[in-house]
This record gives C-alpha cells, sequence and structure tokens, in this order.
C-alpha cells in the first residue's frame, strides 16, 4: 500500500481547475470593458481635439478678418499652401477613420464642423454616427 502511494503523480485536481478559472473569468469581466472601450475614448479624444485646434483658427480668423469664412472658402482658407507660416492651421486635421472635417453653415449665420464618423458618410439629420462641434457665431 505505500508503494502505490509513492507513485502518485503530483497535479491539479479537476475541483482546483475550475475555481481557477471562475476567478480569472471573474477578473476579465471586470477588466475587459475597461480595455476595450479605450480605442472609442482615444477616437473620441481626438476629434475634441481637432475641434478645438479647429474653433482657435476660426477665432484667429476672425479676429483678422472681422468674420467668419464663407461657404464658397470653407476651412481651407485657414492654411496658406503658399507659406504655412502664415496660414492659422498647418494643415487641416482628419478624423480617426481618415475622413476630412466639414464646415456646415447655419442659415442664422454660425458654422459647425462634422466628421463623418466611422461609416464616412454626412448625414443631414443630427441622429447619427456623425460627431458635431458646436455651433461657431
Amino acid at each position: 500500500m505505500d508503494r502505490s502511494l509513492s507513485y502518485r503523480a503530483n497535479a491539479f485536481t479537476l475541483i482546483e481547475i475550475l475555481v481557477a478559472l471562475t476567478i480569472i473569468g471573474v477578473l476579465l469581466s471586470f477588466v475587459a470593458p475597461m480595455v476595450l472601450s479605450r480605442p472609442d475614448q482615444a477616437r473620441n479624444l481626438k476629434i475634441e481635439n481637432d475641434f478645438s485646434a479647429l474653433e482657435t483658427a476660426l477665432n484667429l480668423f476672425r479676429l483678422d478678418t472681422g468674420r467668419l469664412p464663407t461657404s464658397d472658402e470653407g476651412l481651407q482658407i485657414l492654411i496658406n499652401e503658399d507659406d504655412s507660416s502664415t496660414g492659422y492651421l498647418s494643415g487641416l486635421p482628419k478624423d480617426p477613420w481618415g475622413n476630412a472635417y466639414k464646415a456646415f453653415f447655419k442659415p442664422s449665420g454660425g458654422l459647425q464642423i462634422k466628421s463623418a464618423g466611422p461609416d464616412g458618410l454626412f448625414n443631414e439629420t443630427d441622429e447619427n454616427d456623425d460627431k458635431i462641434s458646436k455651433v461657431f457665431k
């Protein structure tokens, strides 16, 4: 009888493995949502920073000219392609999905900047995935 006990293999039991897997599963259920939502947070932060940079450039343009850009000028007026040292921006930023931002002119005379969002399509209604800045007046 002593002889059979000496040959017993050292291993984990099925219960011990199941307990360890349960603990790992519980820990992952807390950690996974925090890790998986980070790309969306990064995209939203980039859009907010781009809107802030465009707002600053629009305010500087308004201080210099006394007006906002017209619909014909668009956001292109904020950069100077001949000499980037004289423009308000060195180049127009792109949204996190690689699309250009677009200026929408309100009938009241205001200006709003939009990102097309993940689908890459600008929609007229605000009930979609487009990201919209505040209205500049």
